[in-house]
């Protein structure tokens, strides 16, 4: 398949009869600033302060602390590493080798084994040790993050930048991916299939990136259910390649493409069933599910429930509106501390919920509110700014963010767990389009000079979160 030209945001303008890009000498000028002056040290320094700061975190804050929010169910997390480390996997009725009984720390014997499996020879170094391996991941995220950002807008180097600082700098994020659990290898995985994707939409979709595609989004349903959600979006993919062809200016609905586009999606299908169709296999001839949602339900009931709740805030309406301001705020920070005994007992138990100062969310809010605002700029110019290309590869953003937000709606419909960290397996999207939106709201002068406050902030914040997790 023929390549299938882009440009960047901002800085090219689209001829409406194909998808070729003729930069303005304005928007050349800015690339090369940013390629040739101080930008190009940022990436390494971005990924050397997230290092930094990811260690500092799993190195000072205690291992296996069920309930701290900056170190969520990790000590079920542990135990499932030890399981796979001594070759049992769990089931519900035996979650560990050692007794046929329902253990305290044995309750993510539903989750696929993937993360725990890659996790376990890390063991030899200890628990600090599988810490290691998750900060190995969310670097893979970041280097995946800036490669989307790089092939999305050439142009526009610096929104791949601020993207990799969103990711590297958000704090609850930083504990997130330097604690045990399988959310840093499931964003990991979306990441690496929303990166093939691109390719595929930009440079055609071959039969290597058909395989690769298929062992990524295997990857991720065999690390956590909630890579199924990569399959709609895998689907809106195909949908837009066929509808627009191979290249511009080629018919579309081409027969011979289209036999050519359905091979390699049946590829893609098959990687993934070759993959993780054991797994569902498993589950329905013990569970009778090919997810156990029953059995995580009963064992789950004793959490706290949405439904009590919702009465106790008034309904609905107030009970999703705690839920929004909640999820905004621990997406960017929140964290555990124990200061008495009392209060490591209310961590222990997950009822404890720290936030930083409001004024910091208050910022963090504005910033957000200016991404938005440049977002609406660039979209009433989107067609004399992006490639149709550009717009389907956000269209496929857009979708991956709206279908982690419907999950994580549904989810909290039922469970009264109310954390950002379940938008995380969307980073690489959400990172990406508040890098363009935050530069699209300023003139091209002030585009850089902002970028790069923006990344101080966030650096500042990072830096002063560690004062709230340290012991």
């Amino acid at each position: 398949m023929r390549r299938r030209t882009t440009g960047g945001a901002n800085v090219g303008r689209a001829n409406p009869s194909d998808d070729t890009v003729q930069p303005p000498p304005s928007g050349e000028a800015s690339a090369v600033r940013a390629s040739q002056g101080g930008w190009r040290f940022v990436l390494p320094l971005l990924l050397l302060l997230y290092v930094g700061f990811a260690c500092l975190h799993a190195f000072s804050v205690p291992t296996g602390k069920t309930g701290y929010q900056n170190a969520p169910d990790e000590a079920a997390h542990a135990v499932y590493v030890r399981n796979v480390a001594t070759f049992h996997l769990p089931t519900h009725d035996h979650p560990t080798p050692f007794t046929d009984k329902t253990v305290p720390n044995g309750y993510e014997w539903h989750q696929p084994p993937l993360y725990y499996v890659l996790a376990a020879p890390f063991l030899v170094f200890g628990e600090h040790g599988v810490r290691l391996f998750s900060i190995l991941c969310g670097v893979g995220g970041l280097l995946l993050i800036y490669r989307g950002g790089r092939m999305l807008f050439p142009a526009d180097p610096v929104v791949a930048l601020v993207a990799v600082g969103m990711a590297a700098l958000t704090p609850t994020h930083i504990a997130i991916t330097s604690t045990i659990n399988n959310d840093v290898l499931l964003e990991l995985c979306f990441s690496a299939s929303l990166v093939l994707l691109i390719g595929a939409l930009q440079n055609g979709f071959s039969r290597r990136s058909a395989m690769w595609l298929g062992l990524s989004i295997g990857a991720a349903i065999l690390t956590k259910a909630t890579g199924l959600l990569l399959l709609p979006v895998f689907g809106a993919a195909v949908l837009l390649m066929w509808r627009s062809g191979s290249a511009p200016k080629e018919p579309l609905h081409n027969s011979g493409k289209t036999k050519e586009l359905l091979r390699n999606s049946g590829i893609t299908l098959v990687m993934v069933l070759l993959l993780c169709g054991w797994w569902f296999a498993r589950n329905q001839a013990l569970y009778g599910e090919l997810i156990p949602l029953r059995l995580f339900a009963a064992d789950f009931g004793h959490t706290v429930q949405a439904a009590p709740m919702v009465e106790r805030l008034g309904g609905w309406g107030a009970y999703y509106l705690q839920a929004g301001l909640w999820t905004f705020f621990s997406f960017w920070a929140v964290y555990g501390s124990a200061r008495n005994a009392e209060e490591l007992r209310a961590l222990e138990q997950g009822k404890q919920v720290l936030f930083l100062e409001p004024r910091i969310y208050l910022l963090l809010g504005m910033v957000c509110l200016c991404a938005v605002i440049g977002l609406g700029r660039l979209h009433l110019q989107r067609r004399t700014l992006f490639t149709r290309v550009q717009i389907e590869c956000l269209w496929l953003l857009f979708l991956t963010m709206a279908l982690v937000g419907l999950a994580y709606g549904v989810f909290i419909s039922k469970y009264f767990q109310m954390q950002g960290r379940y938008m995380f397996p969307a980073m690489l999207p959400l990172s990406l389009v508040f890098g363009l939106g935050f530069r699209g709201l300023f003139p091209e002068r002030w585009k850089n000079p902002a970028s790069a406050l923006l990344l101080v902030l966030l650096g500042v914040i990072a830096a002063a979160f560690m004062r709230y997790v340290l012991p």
